[in-house]
């Protein structure tokens, strides 16, 4: 599944980026989202909760950051198992800041999601919906603190 979105936040690029790149206050904005430990300077291990329809799946795994300071880009891959059997989570996210002036910052992400096991199942419409619920609970977070 591919997921495209494109947000503009009232704070300058340099803040946006260091919010996006620091996986713990991602963590904290995503919801359902845990980081529980630091693998080294780019991995980290952690944990997702997500609740679809009727069925609520848990996964455990990485997270790993490939970043380019310069250009504000960020290749992002995270991997997951799914407990008690829910089958399995990868993603591959990359996202980009571009500051547009006067104190506003333009953030694009792209990413392709495959799930495997019974989330898989209920298809693609339902896990979209789910997908934009919590994109937009996080760029929320993301506002907050930021402005």
């Amino acid at each position: 599944m591919r997921i495209e979105e494109k947000f503009t936040v009232a704070a300058p690029a340099e803040e946006v980026w260091a919010f996006l790149t620091d996986p713990e206050r991602v963590a904290e904005a995503l919801p359902g989202a845990e980081i529980t430990d630091r693998i080294d300077d780019s991995t980290w291990k952690g944990g997702m909760s997500v609740k679809v329809g009727p069925l609520a799946a848990a996964y455990t795994g990485t997270v790993a950051f490939d970043l380019d300071e310069d250009a504000r880009s960020a290749v992002v891959h995270a991997r997951g198992q799914g407990k008690a059997g829910m089958g399995n989570a990868d993603m591959k996210m990359t996202s980009s800041v571009v500051d547009l002036g006067a104190g506003e910052t333009e953030v694009t992400v792209e990413a392709q999601l495959s799930v495997t096991g019974i989330l898989a199942q209920l298809g693609r419409g339902m896990m979209q919906h789910v997908s934009k619920k919590m994109f937009k609970e996080f760029t929320e977070v993301l506002e907050k603190e930021l402005t």
